[in-house]
């Protein structure tokens, strides 16, 4: 029966009922569950984008047009926190009359996920139909496209699905290079760009495929079919970036502002090794529910599982990938082959990351626009599944043609059985999926009827994951949120969890004052301390909301607040002109210098820079030149500071101006914006210095064996305690050589430990100066000496 549908209806059928199945039991409680293995986390992350762009599109629709769409809900009063992630905002426009009918985004949540999986394999389905000419290849490849192992890894990242304009582009990207017509190459750029904006990763990744096969097929063009060739694919990549350009601005803008990007050595915890293509998801059923290809965690260095580390293609697929490349280069698939196979070479070596082919990735990541923003490198491996898939139905159809030999019927019955063998390597079957989160609470309603525009904090605050309920729950009340989880955070946002920490301590009050919160949620009820700006509103079950009200006899009441002071600074031992060099060394390893820090003081009495670079071994995966001035007042107290730092193709430059008499610190992009009355504001403690000023100010106390000294810090907006202990005089090696010095212990004390502190030991010259002499640092990644190598006196 089914062979009496249209090819179209037939292979929509297929996929429709493999999704299905593969999501199951998702189609009978589309609104009680959440296509997802998980729901706090990335999931409830993309349900809040969806529902933020759903509701946009419906009651505000010229946000979309002005961006102010970007200016999302979380991380107030930071602004265009939407361009933090995947915006989803095609895919919202799409889903809008769903949304509009039903006002149920987790219904909206998960037909896009099923719809991003039959989209996908109709979208490759149609690509290899074209290109190979293979019905039944068609479908194998659609199969593993749209229902291979990376698919269900990623089953708890929704913006990953969005893989169904991709095989479209190579599909019209082949016609441009065989045709070399401008409607082609229109649509190539089409495609292309929505292809971006359905999602930033595949932007980038994406792009690095096209680009790969454009040059392989162009190669097997002649010199003159080169150069029209090349002019319609300049006219694909205008069509591409206009489409693209309004929201590649905004992240542009976002990324400058914030500093967004992600170092060598970050992008290497995302990449993926040569055994990931031998592991699939704990779903999959034939190797993953059995363990064949997930081996239990153990050892001194357990295996790296994991999202981004699942990535088997299938055995049987790999085979045919073999045949069709030995049967392509043989006929005229030769460019076909030839281009598949660079792509996925291509695909397969960007998704080893960093310590893959070190000087290729960082030459991308250092050169090419939007690398930087690939925090997990291993989702190139895109690119291999889909030369896989390719060259697999190349070599199904050879197989399948060999076959036609031996009758009609027979061939037939074989190459069905191929294909489900093929993918009953894939086949997946959720291990659990999520309960949707509610839609109505009586938190969400109170706030959503509660007088005043004021933003909310929904305590306690979390680093992390934490605060993605409350986000979801926003779609409900649409007030701004202190709270945020996304791809980025802003970076005053540590210092923030740290502070909030001490609710309901007066810092914490003040705090929220600054950021304009009305409203406080809490899991539990808090003791309000007398005179507190706290009223209680409501208490919900689970929840206790209250209110801020601030009055002036509050607000004094405040600002009066008794803090642990250091003492005075003693003598200046420093003059104008001094300037120091350190080598670093990490010690963890072979014990190469790593690079060299220079410390010095300028003429301009108390502007205190420091500068440091990294050795060229250490600039293949990590690469700095930073720049850090503080200039203070003649207690040492910090006035301003600014940083300068360009790591790789990273620049990211803050300002920071300290307002003791206010009692905040000032933070801005840039000195200028951090002066703005209106910059973001975080409390200051009195007399709390930044890491540099403390670092002078240390050398102006009186050492002697066992005292012991708490300094306030204030670094980049948090607020830390140096608990300074000296230890006695000793002898230490600098340059080869014995001096007597004075060994001190800081230790760093954070209100919220999120992991174990380094240790830290620092000696100071046993004289007049206090120079420091050698710094040594332990951590998680080993032990770090900075050591003096050069001294000029400013005297």
């Amino acid at each position: 029966m089914i062979d009496a549908l249209p090819r179209p209806l037939r292979a929509l059928l297929v996929y429709t009922t493999v999704a299905v199945v593969t999501t199951w039991p998702l189609i009978w409680h589309p609104t009680a569950l959440l296509g997802a293995p998980v729901g706090p986390g990335d999931p409830f992350l993309n349900l809040w984008i969806l529902g933020w762009g759903l509701h946009a599109i419906i009651s505000d629709p010229l946000s979309i047009f002005t961006g102010r769409v970007f200016d999302a809900n979380i991380f107030h009063p930071a602004t265009g926190t939407l361009a933090y992630s995947d915006h989803l905002l095609l895919q919202s426009l799409v889903l809008s009359p769903i949304y509009a009918v039903t006002g149920d985004v987790v219904l909206c949540y998960n037909v896009l996920l099923v719809a991003s999986l039959v989209l996908s394999a109709l979208a490759m389905h149609a690509f290899v139909r074209a290109v190979v000419g293979s019905e039944g290849g068609a479908y194998l490849a659609g199969l593993v496209w749209g229902f291979g192992s990376y698919r269900f890894a990623h089953l708890l990242h929704l913006q990953l699905q969005s893989l169904y304009f991709l095989p479209l582009a190579f599909l019209y990207l082949h016609r441009t290079v065989a045709g070399r017509r401008g409607r082609d190459a229109v649509g190539l750029g089409v495609l292309t760009g929505l292809q971006a904006i359905s999602s930033v990763y595949y932007a980038v990744i994406g792009g690095v495929g096209l680009v790969v096969a454009a040059l392989a097929l162009g190669a097997t063009s002649s010199r003159r079919g080169r150069a029209k060739l090349l002019s319609r694919l300049v006219l694909a990549t205008v069509v591409a970036g206009a489409l693209a350009l309004p929201v590649g601005v905004v992240y542009w803008r976002v990324q400058q502002e914030q500093g967004f990007g992600r170092n060598l050595f970050e992008a290497a915890q995302g990449e993926a090794s040569l055994g990931s293509y031998l592991q699939v998801p704990p779903g999959n059923v034939l190797y993953g529910r059995t363990g064949l290809l997930r081996p239990p965690l153990s050892g001194s260095e357990p295996r790296r599982v994991g999202p981004e580390r699942e990535l088997f293609p299938g055995f049987i697929l790999l085979v045919l990938a073999v045949v069709g490349v030995r049967a392509g280069w043989r006929s005229d698939g030769r460019p076909l082959v030839v281009a598949m196979c660079l792509v996925g070479l291509t695909g397969v070596v960007l998704s080893l990351g960093p310590d893959g082919a070190r000087w290729v990735y960082s030459t991308l990541h250092r050169f090419v626009f939007g690398f930087q923003a690939i925090r997990a490198p291993a989702r190139f491996s895109v690119l291999a599944i889909f030369a896989l898939a390719v060259l697999g139905a190349l070599g199904w159809r050879e197989l399948s043609s060999r076959a036609h030999g031996i009758g009609r019927v027979l061939p037939r019955a074989l190459a069905t059985i191929l294909i489900v063998a093929a993918f009953s390597e894939w086949v997946h079957l959720p291990t659990a999926l999520a309960e949707a989160p509610l839609r109505h609470t009586e938190v969400g309603e109170w706030l959503r009827t509660a007088p005043g525009t004021g933003a909310v904090a929904v305590l306690p605050l979390g680093i992390d994951i934490e605060s993605t309920p409350a986000m979801v729950q926003s779609l409900e009340h649409r007030r701004r949120l202190i709270n945020g989880y996304s791809g980025q955070r802003p970076d005053f946002y540590p210092a923030l969890v740290d502070v909030m920490s001490t609710f309901p301590s007066d810092q914490s009050l003040v705090t929220l004052h600054d950021r304009d919160v009305q409203y406080v949620v809490t899991r539990d009820a808090v003791a309000i301390p007398a005179g507190s700006p706290l009223e209680l509103r409501a208490s919900l079950a689970g929840s206790s909301i209250y209110e801020l009200v601030w009055t002036p006899d509050v607000e004094a009441r405040m600002a009066s607040r008794v803090d642990v002071l250091p003492p005075e600074p003693g003598p200046i031992p420093f003059a104008p002109g001094e300037r120091t060099e350190y080598s670093v060394r990490w010690e963890g390893g072979v014990g190469l210098e790593a690079g060299r820090v220079v410390v010095s003081v300028e003429p301009a009495t108390y502007r205190f820079v420091v500068s440091a670079t990294t050795a060229p071994w250490v600039s293949r995966f990590f690469q700095a030149d930073d720049r850090f001035t503080t200039v203070t007042d003649q207690r040492l107290l910090p006035l301003t500071h600014e940083r300068d730092q360009r790591e790789g193709s990273r620049h990211v430059t803050r300002g920071f101006v300290y307002d003791a008499a206010a009692r905040v610190v000032r933070i801005g992009a840039s000195l200028e914006r951090a002066r703005d009355p209106q910059a973001m504001t975080l409390p200051l403690d009195r007399d709390a210095r930044d890491a540099i000023a403390a670092l002078f100010f240390v050398r102006t106390l009186p050492l002697t064996p066992g005292a012991s000294y708490m300094i306030p810090i204030n670094e980049a907006g948090r607020n830390l305690r140096l608990d300074l202990t000296v230890a006695g005089l000793e002898t230490v090696t600098v340059q080869g050589q014995s001096r007597r010095a004075w060994r001190l212990e800081p230790a760093l004390r954070q209100r919220v430990e999120r992991r174990r502190a380094p240790t830290a030991s620092l000696w100071l010259s046993d004289d007049g100066t206090h120079l420091p002499l050698v710094v040594e640092v332990t951590a998680a990644f080993g032990r770090v000496r900075m050591e003096l190598v050069s001294r000029r006196d400013g005297r």
